[in-house]
């Protein structure tokens, strides 16, 4: 620890360090220096093989934002004492960015009110980026968001299965197979190309410390990346309005309605009127998809052999698939009854 914190600073007997035990794929420490307080990461390369692409993209964005006067907190990266927007050691990829103070995430979200917040402000941070010049944004992880790749794997999994495990995933895999055609309906419509946050889970906004009501600002930028900015919306869905653990396989009572229409009248509260036709028209839709493609790649990985998703019970992934499934049928029929846009 002490070789990159001489990449940020002169004294480093003067700095206190503090992990920070949230957030799964990078590891994250609060340092304070002089009385002020920043975020330090080590980039897990393995899975951000370019964090190169990771800190241009928040750069970009960051000064994109401040320029127009966003009202919410920003994450800017804190540049080593070299000016490099990264620091490197010992095979290590590290970054400096700044730290939130007064604010407080949730691991799961507690209210309507609460997933209204959170659709509310994604709904504004995307509309200071819809002029931003998407060709300067990079994935992050390539094929993150390619549907089509996705649908591949799966069925290469299927070919490669072993026979016991095609027989314990009959049900599922015949509900993939049944409603594959949805995602080639998905990929016959002509999106346009957007900013896309695309983990827009609830764990990834900072609320008001003092209130626990007010959505202060988005973050974990590490996946922003282009693509179909209704994804964020279907990733809120899939994981705001599903009640269930992720890997509960029991579908009684797993969806809540109250939240689907607090996170689609939040995600519109900004966008409404600058969302194209073809937008608006499949927001319904594009949930479902995102929840499939879920469902697909929890399946995937449990006929390779969980080799993706980590588990800690031999049927995880399987469980998972099933909860992604349940959430389907239950959306589905969410909208059958309410005669939202049929899926």
């Amino acid at each position: 620890m002490e070789k990159i914190l001489k990449h940020y600073f002169e004294n480093i007997d003067q700095v206190s360090v503090n992990p920070i035990s949230s957030g799964w794929i990078n590891s994250t420490y609060e340092v304070e220096y002089e009385g002020k307080k920043n975020i330090l990461q080590k980039i897990n390369t393995h899975v951000f093989p370019q964090p190169e692409v990771i800190s241009n993209n928040i750069d970009i964005i960051s000064r994109h934002l401040k320029a127009k006067n966003y009202q919410n907190s920003v994450i800017e990266i804190v540049k080593d004492l070299q000016g490099n927007l990264l620091a490197k050691e010992d095979g290590e990829i590290w970054r400096m960015t700044s730290f939130i103070p007064n604010s407080i995430c949730f691991e799961k979200v507690e209210s309507a009110e609460q997933a209204y917040e959170a659709a509310k402000t994604i709904s504004e941070f995307h509309s200071y980026l819809l002029d931003v010049n998407v060709d300067e944004i990079h994935p992050s992880i390539v094929g993150f968001l390619d549907y089509h790749k996705r649908v591949n794997d799966f069925k290469n999994a299927l070919k490669n299965a072993s026979t016991e495990r095609l027989e314990e995933t009959k049900e599922e895999v015949a509900y993939i197979l049944d409603n594959l055609y949805q995602v080639e309906k998905y990929l016959e419509i002509d999106f346009p190309k957007r900013v896309v946050h695309a983990d827009a889970k609830i764990s990834n906004f900072l609320f008001n410390n003092d209130n626990h009501s007010q959505a202060i600002a988005v973050i974990d930028w590490d996946t922003i990346m282009p693509g179909n900015i209704l994804c964020d919306f279907g990733d809120m869905i899939r994981t705001y309005a599903n009640l269930k653990a992720e890997d509960d396989p029991n579908g009684e009572n797993g969806f809540s309605a109250d939240y689907y229409l607090a996170v689609k009248k939040g995600f519109q509260e900004h966008l409404k009127n600058v969302l194209t036709p073809v937008e608006l028209d499949n927001m319904d839709f594009v949930a479902y998809i995102v929840i499939y493609i879920q469902a697909v790649r929890f399946l995937a990985d449990y006929l390779e052999n969980d080799i993706y998703y980590s588990i800690s019970y031999p049927k995880q992934n399987l469980n998972r698939t099933i909860n992604q499934i349940n959430l389907l049928k239950a959306l589905t029929k969410f909208h059958e009854e309410n005669s939202v846009r049929k899926i």
